[in-house]
């Protein structure tokens, strides 16, 4: 760096000394730095406990009481063949799921997602030995990463230690055999976006398949009146499958929606693989597939349903909706309570919030194809699985981003008092962490609390495609403010 800069910067980056012991970040807190290591060993781990917020039945009652808890690992078994085997986290190495600690070493850069885009730190991170880093501000770290020599040793790191790891941390790349991840080794490119920059153009030929390593990168289409948002993909995610599976063109628009680092595959490696592992092709090919027919069920939405007022009022994104009838209802408050007792006495619908012809849609979490909630989360535990609820995983750090984020106030906070998972301190510490909680529809039942509990068959959930097609079929409708 100049003389000039480091003069006009000099507060902006300094040289840290860490004891064997120190902590030098905790995961959920916010920062504004990066750290790079000159010497000495750190290592990363998470100390919240991995363990979902469900529920658990206590005896007696009307309607069973259900008290939140944090239970252990098992999860729904029919969504045993998407889980992660990695914990994503701002680091060049994911944390392994059966043991989440990690070791950084000298010459590897962490918390660039929290310097570069303010992001809740990712995890916690210890000195293992006595170290001494580089801890710096955005503008440094951007310089830093504009050098040549110094993004050239930033990238044998990666190459080295993290590409096995990253490529690994996708379930469909497991099969991948060392032999194939060393000769992609020196042939994948790292590159950068900044905010806003368009990775790839919808209609342009594909020529480059690309896996997110740091940040999120928005998915979008072009349609009449706008484009319309398909997806948010963070770190470990992929796109640009669809047209080197036989497309030949892009089917969306991909942009960076904060500082992404994408790693990426050229056209004719990515022919090798599929040929080489026809089991990557053919999950390829299921996985181009479902987001094709999404995309085309949205387009049906769209051209079905009275556009302007669905869009203005964010239904259009739902997949499902919790709708009651209000010729039905008679405001007895039994959905809310029975959502309440479901969930240690918080109740996660409201009866309020808009109207459509007799029907309210109630304030209670809509399943978003667009799922705001899921942006930003730095280690990626709020994410939807093969099923339609979105689902909180069990790593979970409690930093309320996904809840901030939500545009209907649907995620809520639940402080629990447990044991923390600190895998560097002797014995076990008692303190009170929080967890994301958001409906699931009930999915350990055969229907939602709220339904069930209604005496008068006013509640429903509803997907938003079949019921605002009958509602139009029935003749023009109005939307408003309602309770």
């Amino acid at each position: 760096m100049s003389g000039t800069f480091l003069s006009l910067n000099s507060e902006a980056v300094h040289k840290r000394h860490f004891k064997a012991g120190d902590i030098i970040c905790r995961e959920g807190e916010y920062g504004s730095t990066a750290f790079y290591i000159l010497e000495g060993k750190v290592e990363v781990f998470l100390s919240s406990p991995l363990g979902h917020v469900g529920t658990k039945a206590e005896r007696g009652g009307f309607l069973r009481k259900l008290k939140s808890t944090i239970t252990g690992k098992p999860q729904n078994p029919r969504d045993a063949k998407s889980e992660r085997a990695f914990i994503p986290i701002d680091a060049p190495v994911d944390l392994p799921f059966d043991n989440p600690i990690a070791e950084l070493q000298p010459g590897d850069l962490f918390g660039e997602m929290t310097c570069m885009s303010f992001y809740p730190r990712s995890a916690t991170v210890r000195a293992k030995t006595d170290c001494t880093m580089l801890e710096m501000l955005r503008n440094v770290l951007d310089i830093m990463q504009r050098n040549k020599s110094f993004r050239e040793r930033v990238e044998r790191n990666y190459r080295k230690r993290a590409l096995d790891n990253h490529l690994r941390s996708v379930p469909l790349f497991e099969t991948l055999t060392p032999a194939f991840i060393d000769y992609l080794r020196d042939r994948v490119e790292l590159r950068r976006y900044a905010p806003g920059q368009v990775i790839c153009q919808e209609g342009e030929e594909g020529d480059s398949f690309f896996l997110v390593r740091i940040g999120f990168v928005k998915v979008s289409q072009a349609h009449p009146g706008g484009a319309l948002v398909l997806a948010y993909i963070g770190r470990s995610g992929y796109f640009g499958e669809i047209a080197l599976l036989g497309g030949g063109v892009r089917t969306a628009t991909c942009t960076a929606l904060d500082h992404v680092e994408t790693v990426v595959i050229r056209a004719q490696d990515f022919k090798l693989m599929i040929e080489q592992f026809p089991e990557v092709r053919r999950a390829l090919e299921v996985v181009a597939q479902q987001r094709l027919e999404e995309n085309r069920g949205r387009v049906t939405t769209i051209r079905s349903a009275p556009i302007d007022a669905f869009l203005a009022q964010g239904l259009m994104e739902a997949q499902s909706l919790l709708v009651l009838d209000l010729e039905r209802c008679t405001r007895c408050d039994q959905c809310v309570r029975a959502c309440a007792d479901a969930h240690d006495g918080v109740s996660r619908l409201i009866r309020d919030g808009l109207r459509l012809d007799k029907y309210l849609i109630a304030t209670s979490c809509r399943q978003c194809r667009d799922p705001l909630c899921m942006v930003g989360c730095p280690v990626g535990s709020i994410r939807r699985k093969n099923s339609l609820e979105m689902v909180i995983e069990d790593w979970c750090i409690g930093c309320e981003r996904c809840a901030n984020n939500c545009p209907y106030g649907n995620i809520n906070m639940h402080p629990f008092s447990v044991q923390t998972n600190d895998p560097t301190s002797p014995g076990k510490q008692v303190a009170e962490v929080k967890k994301a909680t958001a409906c699931n529809l009930c999915l350990d039942y055969d229907e939602p609390s709220c339904v069930y509990a209604c005496p008068h068959d006013a509640a429903h959930r509803v997907h938003p495609n079949e019921f605002f097609a009958y509602l139009v079929q029935q003749g023009d409708t109005t939307l408003k403010k309602g309770s």
